[in-house]
């Protein structure tokens, strides 16, 4: 019992020195978030069907502008869907108050009775509006191959997001 709390003292001071020295940041409403309403008209019937996600976003600069990205983005309305993302960030200074962010890796689409894979490649701008406080302006491309399974490749969708406004905060 002993070991196990003395291993579990160690891991805790080692996660928490490595976070110690990264700059993080937590932007809300980056390139996936969106509302919308659809209206499907026939002869027999009108349907209508909202959708809302908000992408939550974590950059992790671990030095010299490398680091990772991880991404949450939940869609709520007619179908349920969840995407995580994990990638690759480079992080560069443009001028004192914008910073550009690179960003490219996988995103894993979890579905109501399927999961999907795409992957993204993001520029972002974040414009300081305090020390602790920025606006992220930022576009993208997504290729997503379709559903893991037998079709997975067999139709891939290019889609460039329109440019999106996020507020975050520096930690």
């Amino acid at each position: 019992m002993k070991r196990f709390i003395a291993v579990l003292v160690v891991a805790v001071t080692v996660t928490a020195s490595i976070f110690a020295s990264v700059d993080m940041s937590l932007a809300l409403g980056a390139q996936a978030t969106y509302g919308s309403i659809a209206i499907t008209t026939s002869d027999k019937d009108t349907k209508t069907e909202t959708d809302f996600c908000i992408d939550a976003e974590l950059d992790m600069d671990f030095g010299r502008g490398h680091g990772m990205m991880v991404g949450f983005a939940p869609k709520f309305g007619q179908s349920t869907e969840i995407g995580v993302s994990v990638g690759y960030a480079y992080q560069t200074s443009i001028s004192q108050s914008c910073d550009m962010i690179l960003a490219v890796g996988p995103t894993l689409l979890i579905k109501q009775s399927d999961f999907g894979l795409s992957f993204f490649a993001t520029v972002d701008f974040d414009f300081d509006i305090t020390q602790s406080f920025f606006m992220r302006v930022g576009t993208g491309l997504i290729v997503d191959p379709g559903i893991l399974g037998d079709t997975y490749g067999d139709e891939v969708i290019f889609t460039i997001p329109l440019p999106s406004v996020a507020l975050g905060w520096n930690f």
